[in-house]
């Protein structure tokens, strides 16, 4: 087929060339909407949450700061990441290997069940009947009709992950590309396989305890539920850790046009993300350490050396990325060992959203590390230590990086300029230094013994605590200030930008123009001296000082 040959159904799109089946783009489309709705009641929800756990204390109802909660925490761990996550999954499957979904029947089902599932939670969280946070739990009970829902939508997400696999088999038995997947789909697809993993332990635990709530079990395995949560819960994390590194790479293919690419080892990248499939299942155990139910064994085999595994492949990809922005500015002309990173181009939101996401993703990952060691989870395991961690891992690598990838996505399947690459920039920025805010917050708050999940009264807030939760009002206000920038940045790009065809508009202030010096010798150096000061000075850093304050500590830790 000739470059200029369109097939019926399809269109060209005027930057990448590739073809985008239109019925599939509008199916792209409708799940994304629905994370920004998400995204829009959880951060609703973040408002009371955030804001009650701050020097303002806006709730002092214990049932209405559940409820919020609850809402806060479905919408933004669930449902604003799974909608975003299946939209990427359909996008990597069919635009980057020019082929329509394999079944455009099955992808509105898979949407339609998780709409229906997702209705049915929400509508039961802000009725009250549903307030048992993410972690539901027992004794804890909801109303059965929340754990159906939460079934559900666990089912439209197989269907929607299903159908992936289906469209990557139809993709290479018609021949629609030629040698190996890209980058971004073989990604995606681990995201999809460990996904897998997830649905079945969320499935067999949420029908234990839809059995429980009905009466049909009088009493339920405390232990084998939180076993079997942590399989779903915290293997889901590494579904959104797996899609956020695709979408780094993706950020740094898109904001040079392409350029950067070709000095990311690929093979290397599959390597690592292979890795995470191992690695995901053996390292949940860092959950239970502290639970009396679970063997000394399994925990430290589980909990620590499984933990510490996982940590790898995060650590691979941080070389092969970093080390790609190096080697490509150096490859423009740039030298010195570290002077390269003042010439990262920052004012480019691909860039900025790229390297902030990875630089809260990594502070959080080095404060997880000491929980998954028995003694220094003793001291942070149930503070907002915990919360700082996947905060700046969740919310400040995946959201982050989701939120920049929308800004370069959205014009090439709507056709409309982004509405404004400065105010864009600026929400990156705004979200990050927030982010950054709350996270040293919280953890501050952890340090000192400020408990997780609980809400405070002012009554019995320690002296010490006044200050860091003055500290977290101005993080959570300026989180809040960059989710309502970046939905407004959406809605106005879909309802208001002028619609065009030119690759130069639908690009504008998006792509960094450079040239690759013909004699350059690219050098990964300086990447490498990062990487090794974050893991051996700051990570030991911490361990060192966690077990010096442990000794201090009163003979129950």
């Amino acid at each position: 087929m000739r470059l200029s040959e369109v097939p019926e159904g399809f269109r060209r799109c005027p930057v990448t060339g590739l073809l985008c089946h239109i019925p599939t783009q509008n199916i792209i489309v409708a799940n994304f909407v629905m994370a920004l709705i998400s995204l829009a009641i959880g951060g609703l929800a973040a408002v009371f949450v955030g804001l009650s756990r701050s020097s303002i204390i806006l709730l002092d109802d214990p049932k209405a700061y559940y409820m919020w909660l609850t809402a806060h925490g479905m919408n933004m761990l669930i449902f604003w990441i799974l909608w975003f996550e299946v939209a990427l999954l359909y996008f990597t499957a069919t635009i980057l290997l020019n082929t329509p979904l394999y079944s455009l029947r099955l992808g509105w089902l898979a949407f339609a069940v998780m709409l229906l599932g997702q209705a049915m939670i929400e509508v039961l969280i802000f009725t009250g009947r549903a307030s048992v946070l993410f972690t539901a739990y027992p004794p804890l009970k909801a109303h059965p009709l929340f754990y159906v829902g939460y079934l559900l939508f666990a089912v439209g997400v197989l269907i929607a992950v299903a159908v992936f696999f289906l469209t990557l088999y139809k993709a290479k038995s018609e021949g629609r590309f030629k040698g190996s997947i890209p980058l971004a789909t073989f990604g995606a697809a681990v995201a999809a396989i460990i996904a897998l993993t997830v649905l079945f332990h969320g499935a067999a635990i949420l029908l234990y305890m839809l059995a429980y709530v009905l009466g049909y079990l009088k009493t339920v395995n405390v232990m084998l539920v939180r076993w079997y949560f942590w399989g779903f819960g915290h293997s889901a994390q590494y579904v959104n850790v797996v899609a956020m590194v695709t979408v780094w790479y993706a950020l740094l293919a898109l904001a040079t046009g392409g350029v950067a690419e070709r000095f990311v080892n690929e093979k290397y990248a599959r390597f690592a993300f292979v890795l995470y499939t191992i690695f995901v299942v053996p390292g949940i155990g860092h959950h239970i350490l502290v639970d009396p139910g679970f063997s000394v064994p399994l925990k430290q085999a589980s909990g620590s050396v499984g933990s510490h595994f996982l940590s790898v492949p995060s650590m691979l990809h941080a070389l092969a990325l970093l080390g790609g922005v190096e080697a490509f500015l150096r490859a423009t002309g740039h030298t010195g060992l570290l002077g390269w990173i003042l010439k990262i181009p920052w004012r480019n939101p691909g860039f900025a959203g790229l390297i902030t996401s990875m630089l809260l993703f990594g502070i959080g990952g080095i404060i997880a590390q000491p929980q998954t060691t028995l003694q220094p989870n003793l001291m942070f395991h149930n503070t907002l230590w915990v919360p700082a961690h996947f905060h700046l891992t969740v919310v400040g690598g995946t959201t982050l990086a989701f939120m920049t990838i929308s800004y370069y996505i959205v014009p090439l399947l709507t056709l409309r300029r982004l509405w404004s690459p400065r105010l864009a920039l600026a929400q990156i920025y705004i979200s990050f230094i927030g982010l950054l805010i709350m996270g040293f917050a919280m953890m501050w708050l952890g340090w000192l013994g400020a408990p997780r999940r609980t809400l405070v009264l002012e009554n019995l807030v320690r002296p010490e605590w006044w200050l860091p939760m003055s500290i977290l009002t101005i993080g959570v206000l300026l989180w809040l200030l960059g989710g309502a920038l970046y939905l407004a940045i959406m809605v106005a790009t879909v309802l208001l930008s002028p619609r065009t065809e030119d690759p130069s508009e639908l690009t504008g202030g998006l792509v960094v123009k450079a040239e690759v010096l013909p004699d350059a010798k690219p050098s990964k150096k300086g990447s490498l001296v990062i990487v090794f000061i974050l893991l051996f000075v700051i990570l030991l850093a911490l361990y060192f000082f966690s077990f010096i304050r442990l000794t201090g500590m009163p003979e129950i830790w």
